[in-house]
């Protein structure tokens, strides 16, 4: 036999024996499926697509938040993913949502994610119950003592609004990115409530928060990926493709100048002249390690509290009014309905109050329906089972990450007539004159996890709207169709949009 027939003998045996090891993977991917569905079906587990070996169902995700609404279409009210080497339950109806989210068993945080990278020490996003029960607690009366529901943290906050129509002012109406001034301002309302300053927008401490916040945030979901495959993070390139090196940057550089804001506060604190949130768990923190050294007021918790309550507070809120200036914009007839009632209610001049929500319905339900439309955490924040439970009637194994289809609660037309629709007067009641809340409605979640930054979140957003719309006209640069194209980065953004605002006379 010649060499070249040697050749080409030995390439068919290859290629014969590669067929090979391709039909028996084919044959273990096949065998594997089936025994995964006897599996699942064997300890009632909810149904659910199975994907791939190892990744499971992640490569099969272009945009988590439809690609999963489209399983809980074809699956059901309750489906299961596997996701890298972990199975996630997502809550796709309702009912199942309200259930879990008012059951003990559902109220843990998964072991592992984006969060752990970024705030590894956090009461409100780990999975340290105990240290969330005590620091829920904490936060929500230090709120309330700080002056939440009272003048004098509504008062604050106008301040800080007059200072952002200012900077709208001084565009005299040429078309701007609102996102611009409302950056900063939203962010100097949580560090006047955290820090006990302001800061002016140009200032280097307030440029430097906002770039990292804005970095931090934006590499959120595109870090999300490491919970599922955290020995990831070990390979360098690939810690460095997914952003997360730069994310962990950001939140590094948010940590080490509010350590450095405390370490300020300690130097000068003074039990008798309580100025912010950070003076109040230092007061608490020397109260509780008397009693209990192993008490989670730490130095460690203040950090990672301060830091939660200035990303949350600040991006939540944001999105949410950038959405209800574009919606205003893009429905000049709603957006006069608004006006209307502003000068009925307080006139061109006074200042609005958060008092005046309760005799102004219209105004009320547009905030509401904007919510409602385009909820801006559409999959809540991750739940983990304490315990092995059970939700209509599936077997849920403990230390099972789930996800709330909240868009899903939001656009079922079971209970929303019309929901893909924007109708502004959804919520007022028969008489006209006042708003209701259904108990499907839950854009900051429901039960003991709802999150404790609504009442001051509402009130922002109140006042920040009316403030807007009682100065100026919002209109859209010629030409410019609104789309209302979003995308989540964090939370559920609009793309980057420009706006006029035309001062009224």
């Amino acid at each position: 036999m010649s060499q070249i027939q040697t050749s080409i003998w030995a390439f068919v045996t290859r290629a014969r024996g590669f067929e090979s090891e391709i039909l028996i993977a084919l044959v273990v991917l096949v065998v594997s499926y089936f025994l995964l569905n006897a599996w699942r079906e064997w300890r009632n587990l909810p149904p659910g697509p199975y994907g791939l070996p190892i990744v499971g169902y992640l490569p099969f995700l272009s945009d988590p938040l439809w690609d999963f609404h489209k399983l809980g279409e074809k699956y059901g009210d309750v489906f299961s993913v596997k996701m890298g080497s972990q199975t996630v339950v997502c809550l796709h109806g309702v009912e199942a949502i309200k259930e879990a989210l008012a059951r003990s068993d559902f109220l843990g945080r998964p072991h592992s994610g984006p969060l752990k990278l970024f705030n590894e020490n956090s009461a409100f996003f780990r999975d340290d119950v105990h240290k969330w029960r005590e620091q829920r607690r904490f936060v929500v009366q230090s709120m309330k003592d700080l002056g939440l529901g009272k003048t004098q943290i509504e008062g604050e906050i106008m301040d800080e609004i007059h200072h952002f129509l200012d900077k709208l002012r001084v565009h005299n109406g040429a078309p701007i990115d609102l996102k611009e001034p409302l950056s900063p301002s939203m962010s100097n309302n949580i560090c006047t409530l955290v820090f006990g300053k302001r800061y002016e927008y140009e200032d280097p401490d307030r440029v430097f928060l906002d770039k990292n916040l804005e970095v931090g945030v934006e590499a959120l979901d595109q870090t999300s990926v490491a919970a599922f495959f955290p020995r990831l993070l070990k390979i360098p390139l690939v810690s460095k493709f997914m952003a997360v090196d730069q994310a962990v940057r950001a939140f590094q550089n948010l940590k080490t100048f509010c350590k450095t804001v405390i370490t300020k506060h300690r130097d000068t604190f003074d039990p008798k002249n309580i100025r912010d949130f950070i003076d109040r768990f230092i007061d608490e923190q020397n109260s509780k390690q008397k009693k209990d050294p192993n008490t989670t007021f730490s130095d460690d918790t203040l950090v990672s509290n301060v830091l939660d309550l200035f990303v949350a507070g600040s991006e939540t809120v944001r999105t949410s009014i950038m959405f209800c200036v574009y919606v205003a914009a893009a429905f000049p007839q709603h957006q006069e309905k608004v006006k209307e009632e502003i000068l009925e209610v307080m006139g061109p001049d006074r200042d609005p109050e958060y008092q005046d929500l309760k005799s102004m319905p219209f105004t009320h339900s547009f905030m509401l329906e904007v919510m409602r439309w385009k909820t801006i955490v559409p999959m809540g924040v991750p739940h983990c089972t304490l315990s092995d439970t059970t939700i209509c009637g599936y077997h849920i194994p403990k230390n099972v990450t789930v996800l709330f289809n909240l868009w899903n609660a939001h656009h079922h037309p079971n209970y929303w007539t019309d929901p893909e629709s924007f109708i502004p007067d959804r919520f007022i009641i028969t008489d006209g004159k006042s708003v209701s809340r259904p108990s499907h409605f839950i854009p900051f979640s429901a039960g003991k996890r709802v999150c404790p930054g609504e009442p001051m979140a509402i009130m922002e957003m109140f006042l920040y709207f009316t403030s807007i719309l009682q100065k100026f006209q919002v209109v859209f640069p010629d030409g410019y169709k609104p789309t209302f194209k979003a995308a989540m980065k964090g939370t559920y953004r609009l793309d980057p949009y420009k706006v006029r605002f035309l001062a009224r006379s």
